[in-house]
């Protein structure tokens, strides 16, 4: 059986012109497999075997479930080519452990180690591994109710947009500006006496104005949007038409 956790989000990896961002979100899978087939699994659940930048190995290898000393990450290489992640980039900025990479192998993959280096290895050992999925934050100039907006993520995206960091959140603010209504949906609501996000996280990260976070809302104000004037969350009425983001 599979075992699999979310860990964390690391955000904001380039920009893509006025209304969309390139965001990254890992998944820790519990199980082993060998390098072909953790991306297959990947790429079948997910997006792809996971992307890593340097700054993101330690909270990565942080992650209290892993207890082998090595799991896959998306890069592989060979002794003709240049060492590549899975969506074809060529990684040039590698944090390698010693006398790392070796060459022991015709073909090599690229491991992680606890000790937030990587490290190449047979690519037939079996591993537990990261997958990864790629989003966008998206503004879309289109004026719907909440569940409008969620359906409509849903149909084109991924899902109406979770802002649960700074990175996300000044990136939503500037995007913003370009919004054809004062007030834009984000993926926030009042259900059972929680404001939670849409796809069922928590609301740990906050960005409601002083006393903005109403503990018990009024029917009418059980949905939450980011205000471009005053650059806050504000609680809304479900049912009014407003811009939206997406991811």
């Amino acid at each position: 059986m599979v075992m699999k956790a979310t860990v964390t989000i690391f955000l904001f990896l380039s920009l893509f012109g006025l209304n969309s961002s390139l965001y990254r979100k890992h998944y820790y899978v519990n199980d082993r497999m060998k390098w072909s087939d953790a991306q297959q699994y990947c790429r079948n659940h997910y997006d792809d075997l996971s992307t890593v930048r340097n700054e993101e190995l330690q909270p990565l290898s942080a992650n209290p479930q892993i207890t082998n000393y090595y799991y896959w990450i998306g890069l592989r290489g060979n002794l003709s080519t240049w060492w590549t992640w899975t969506g074809g980039e060529v990684a040039i900025d590698v944090m390698w452990d010693k006398n790392q990479p070796d060459y022991d192998h015709e073909h090599c993959c690229a491991v992680k180690t606890s000790s937030s280096k990587v490290h190449n290895a047979d690519c037939d050992w079996p591993l537990p591994f990261y997958c990864m999925e790629v989003f966008e934050l998206i503004l879309v100039q289109q004026e719907h109710t909440w569940e409008e907006a969620v359906n409509y993520c849903r149909q084109k995206y991924k899902d109406l947009a979770i802002l649960n960091s700074d990175e996300m959140m000044t990136e939503a603010k500037d995007m913003s500006t370009a919004a054809l209504t004062d007030d834009v949906w984000i993926g926030l609501r009042f259900i059972a006496g929680y404001w939670v996000w849409v796809n069922g996280e928590d609301l740990q990260y906050k960005g409601w104005s002083s006393g903005g976070e109403l503990q018990c809302p009024a029917m009418s104000q059980r949905c939450a949007v980011l205000n471009r004037n005053s650059r806050v969350w504000k609680p809304m009425d479900c049912e009014q038409r407003f811009n939206f983001f997406c991811i």
